[in-house]
């Protein structure tokens, strides 16, 4: 088995884990209390609607309960809506989240990718459309992961309504747009959230999708009963209703983005500019390495499709966390 994501502690001796960007200010104790007070709720089967997740849920997103799917997490949804799909020929950005290809290439989808240019600091151009013939469903994750960057507004729009008009199923993966001063898609097609990395819950597992009721119908399918946890539920409605923590996890982001952005700049990296909570950008080969030896985990964005080895990317922390990596990282170019 091969691992492709971040956050690989249980193999690596870690201090300072920077591979996984999720909100910096960790896990809400809201959540964690409410957790604990219900765990009397774990000895017996969770809700298999969510009802009371749904209905928190689609007041928050100021969308209709009928509108809203919750699964295990957002990776559990992308090959449920790929199943539900079941494309023949598909387009993905490059480089992006890599569950989107997992999901595709199990249902046998010949894919194509859009490939994404440095000289462009990977944004998403307005050529995307003449990639869209014979395209059966698109995948765009916005902001993009590991890029970091908000897809412009008018050419998100524009990309959803012109697959609208060809009867292409265009998903906007927004797992990140709430931690970004950004817009949301979910009033034109399909969008899939999470509370991994909003609210820094990656091991309840907690996803759902915004669409039609026809489309989540049909996503709802192929979904195992009982696939949300009770503890992820309870977690879910509190994490959803604390603005407050939300709120300051987006004033730490916006203010230490700046600093290591300023920072990796001044070390001599090139730095691909960020709307969210975690920093593209290239350095030498092993760097990676380099920082393991000082038990700093780091993302190393070489199997990413349209990376080469070299390029990183680094999570936005708390001031002293992202001061320490700078001391260590200083040191390393020395």
């Amino acid at each position: 088995m091969v691992y492709e994501h971040g956050g690989d502690i249980y193999r690596n001796k870690v201090r300072l884990d920077f591979s996984v960007n999720t909100n910096p200010l960790g896990m809400s104790e809201n959540v964690k209390k409410a957790i604990a007070e219900n765990i009397e709720q774990f000895g017996i089967y969770p809700d298999a609607m969510c009802i009371n997740l749904r209905n928190a849920i689609a007041e928050k997103e100021q969308v209709g309960v009928d509108n809203v799917l919750c699964s295990n997490g957002a990776a559990e949804m992308i090959f449920a809506v790929v199943r539900a799909v079941m494309p023949k020929k598909s387009l993905l950005l490059a480089p992006t989240f890599s569950e989107y290809e997992r999901a595709l290439k199990s249902v046998g989808s010949q894919i194509c990718y859009y490939y994404l240019k440095e000289e462009n600091d990977f944004e998403l151009q307005d050529d995307f459309i003449d990639y869209l013939d014979d395209i059966d469903m698109v995948f765009i994750c916005n902001p993009n992961n590991p890029v970091g960057k908000i897809a412009d507004k008018k050419k998100a729009q524009h990309i959803a309504e012109v697959c609208g008009e060809r009867e292409i199923v265009c998903v906007f993966d927004e797992c990140f747009m709430d931690l970004a001063d950004g817009y949301s898609m979910k009033e034109k097609v399909p969008v899939i959230k999470a509370f991994t990395k909003t609210y820094a819950m990656a091991g309840l597992r907690l996803g759902y999708m915004i669409a039609d009721t026809d489309f989540v119908c049909d996503v709802q399918r192929q979904l195992p009963m009982w696939n949300v946890s009770a503890a992820a539920q309870i977690g879910g409605i509190t994490a959803i209703n604390d603005n407050d923590y939300l709120e300051k996890g987006k004033k730490i982001i916006r203010e230490e983005r700046e600093f290591l952005i300023g920072e990796l700049k001044n070390l001599g990296f090139k730095v691909f500019n960020s709307d969210v909570n975690f920093i593209l950008f290239k350095g030498s080969v092993g760097l990676d390495k380099s920082l393991l030896k000082r038990e700093i985990l780091i993302r190393n964005c070489g199997n990413f499709n349209g990376l080469d080895e070299g390029f990183y990317r680094i999570a936005v922390k708390k001031h002293d966390e992202n001061a320490e990596f700078i001391r260590e990282l200083g040191d390393i170019c020395g």
